[in-house]
């Protein structure tokens, strides 16, 4: 399985790993909050459930913002991960019969080309927009790897041997076949797309021209099975992760070790910071952090409680992002080493086998099993302080307004608190003298940017939608999913001696407002 992991992870998220930003520096808060999408990754047109039921492989473009999921009927979807459909292509098979799912998808860097495969040995490529079989690779066995090179123009496949082929996706031809003499672990582009590096399970590490297969070098120096080899941001180093308890870097023009970055256990997962001044492994249950240029260990990530698959940087080098078999991602602060959040329990797998963060940074892709799923980093909530306090939804006009009594019912059953944090909490009267429970929460960056919970916004939960508000004295327009509606603040509630005397008053201030009165 791991085997098979890492180079799922290679295809679906290599490219987020690498960006051209700089690092620059700076405590961060000391914790971010993440909003999950999941289901509403692809809102699918007349769904009974508006969510894919089961999926079968997931890819996400470079940028983050398309995925392609395939479904439990041979359907891949192509969609934005904001959630709408951008083509829902229906996959063909060879085989007659045993052969129900899509097995590996994958997506060109700017998302307009797919790639899928299953039992049946053939590897097609999709034009997105068109939604046109483009190419169609035969193989001598089920595919389990494919990556796109960086423009699209060319496409790496494997079907588990010691073999890689290299495809002309215009031209549905052979390019050439990478041969190792060990079953090869992972194959990766070069950022130009000019060269390819692969690695097999003896830790043979290898060198190769993408444009016409010839080898350039042997990466010697590994002596157990390499899981993977990545290129620096500029192309001209190659990092390697190794059984043998090292991680390797490499001069790509060279073909030479420059350095050997010893752990104490076996390595998993290696990989550059943008600048290229540092290195991040994956080892055992901890992630290192490494000088690039001198091989001196800076820092240790402990937290997870088992084996740390895959740990990237952030583009501005702020941040590391870890995915851990303990089926938890981690985010830590680069410079301390301290976590500033933990995303529990992130795939329902168990394990999470990938997580990088999307080129601008907002945003962190996981793959665990078949699984993808986009994590939102929430911006700090605020809104006018004028604007905190009790509202209420007015379905009233300026010609027929409504009655003070009215106001005050819905005022005191409905209430709307508002918060200058930026939260916005709607809260529903269940009756039998109890207060209102909270039904809704919004957390808005600023008027116009604000996210639709069903619970208090916290780590990990599902974004149920966005939406905006507009502050105008004491009114506003609150508008959710595309429909807007007035509401208006509330006056000072006046208990009667009833309420007070039953405790309803006071169970409703602390309800609504967090304190008694």
């Amino acid at each position: 399985m791991r085997f098979l992991g890492r180079f799922l992870r290679l295809a679906a998220l290599a490219a987020f790993a690498v960006s051209s930003a700089g690092i620059s520096g700076g405590a961060l808060a000391a914790e971010e909050i993440y909003g999950m999408a999941k289901f509403s990754l692809c809102k699918l047109p007349n769904h009974p459930f508006d969510y894919i039921s089961m999926t079968s492989a997931t890819a996400f473009s470079e940028d983050g913002a398309r995925v392609a999921i395939g479904s439990d009927d041979r359907t891949v979807h192509v969609c934005e991960t904001a959630g709408n459909v951008i083509k829902s292509i229906a996959v063909p098979s060879a085989k007659a019969e045993d052969d129900e799912y899509i097995n590996f998808v994958a997506l060109s860097a700017d998302g307009s080309r797919l790639a899928t495969a299953s039992r049946d040995n053939m590897l097609r490529v999709w034009d997105v927009a068109s939604g046109t079989e483009i190419a169609t690779l035969k193989h001598e066995r089920p595919i389990f790897f494919m990556e796109f090179s960086p423009d699209g123009s060319r496409i790496a496949s494997a079907v588990g041997d010691t073999k890689v082929w290299l495809w002309d996706v215009a031209t549905a031809t052979e390019i050439a076949v990478l041969e190792h003499a060990q079953t090869i672990r992972s194959a990766t582009f070069s950022p130009d797309g000019t060269r390819v590096v692969t690695a097999d399970f003896d830790g043979a590490v290898r060198f190769w021209d993408a444009a016409d297969g010839r080898k350039v070098a042997d990466l010697a120096g590994h002596t157990k099975a390499v899981h993977e080899a990545r290129f620096s941001a500029d192309g001209t180093r190659i990092v390697t992760a190794s059984g043998d308890g090292t991680a390797r870097i490499f001069d790509a023009a060279k073909g030479i070790a420059t350095l050997v970055l010893r752990h104490p256990a076996e390595v998993f997962s290696a990989a550059f910071s943008a600048d290229g001044k540092l290195v991040v492994t994956g080892a055992a249950n901890q992630a290192h952090i490494f000088d690039a240029a001198l091989g001196r260990e800076t820092l240790v990530l402990k937290g997870h409680e088992y084996e740390v698959n895959d740990a990237n940087f952030s583009p501005d080098g702020t941040r590391i992002v870890t995915a851990s078999s303990d089926g938890s991602i981690r985010v830590w602060d680069a410079a301390s080493g301290e976590a500033v959040t933990v995303l529990e329990r992130a795939h329902s797998s168990g394990s999470v086998d990938a997580a990088a963060f999307t080129p601008d940074g907002s945003r962190i892709i996981s793959i665990g099993g078949p699984t993808g799923l986009a994590w939102t980093r929430l911006a700090p909530g605020s809104l006018p302080e004028s604007a905190a306090g009790v509202w209420f939804a007015d379905f009233g006009s300026p010609e027929q307004p409504l009655p003070p009594e009215i106001i005050r019912d819905v005022c005191v059953t409905m209430p709307i608190r508002v918060g200058a944090d930026g939260l916005i909490v709607f809260f529903e009267g269940w009756g039998g003298g109890e207060p209102p429970r909270a039904t809704m929460h919004l957390r808005c960056a600023s008027e116009t940017s604000c996210q639709v919970f069903a619970e208090a916004p916290a780590q990990g939960l599902e974004m149920q939608g966005e939406g905006s508000v507009t502050f105008a004295d004491k009114r506003a327009d609150l508008c959710l999913a595309g429909e807007c509606r007035s509401i208006a603040q509330c006056a000072p509630v006046v208990w009667t001696d009833e309420e007070k005397a039953s405790g309803f008053a006071a169970q409703w201030e602390t309800a609504i407002l967090g304190q008694a009165q």
